[in-house]
């Protein structure tokens, strides 16, 4: 494989634009999150950014296939004797049945979390955990945190499950109570 014969400058122009759209997602989350109060942003400021991310998915997507994107694909399958993207995306090299794609594929491909969505659910499962009175995973997995432990004696996952019910029926009676 011979990395000369990949576009460069296409890539780079790709790359940038993925992460415009990484980056304008991260901002409407946190326009939808308000910086962790219980209020609902202005739904203008979250259909902006809806719209922007839209139009940048869009760009993305002609830039793919703009006819400077075909010739230069072109012209790397007449060298490569391939499809160029195949050796640098994940996609399956043989024909597959919507069943296959279904069944075999992509739960693969959803089990592939990104280093942030990582992180973030890690620190939003710690932050429950740390509000919990059997303190959650923090507990049953002797994670260390700032906060001291309210529980005394071993936590087993039967009590966590337990509380995290009792957390899940006192939620849903304020939500029946509130319509």
């Amino acid at each position: 494989f011979d990395s000369k014969s990949l576009p460069i400058a296409q890539l780079e122009l790709l790359k940038f634009k993925a992460n415009q759209i990484i980056e304008s997602i991260q901002t409407l989350q946190r326009t939808i999150e308000v910086g962790g109060q219980n209020a609902m942003p202005a739904w203008p400021d979250i259909l902006s950014k809806y719209n922007v991310i839209l139009s940048q998915t869009h760009s993305f997507s002609q830039s793919l296939s703009s006819p400077q994107a075909q010739s230069q694909i072109s012209q790397a399958q007449a060298r490569l004797g391939s499809g160029m993207y195949e050796n640098i995306a994940l996609h399956p090299s043989i024909g597959m049945t919507d069943h296959q794609l279904d069944n075999d594929l992509i739960p693969l491909l959803r089990n592939q979390q990104t280093t942030d969505v990582l992180n973030m659910e890690t620190a939003t499962v710690r932050r429950l955990a740390e509000c919990m009175a059997t303190r959650g995973v923090i507990a049953t997995n002797s994670v260390q945190t700032d906060h001291s432990p309210t529980t005394s004696g071993r936590v087993t996952h039967e009590d966590v499950l337990h509380e995290c019910e009792e957390i899940r029926g006192a939620h849903d009676h304020r939500v029946e109570r509130a319509v």
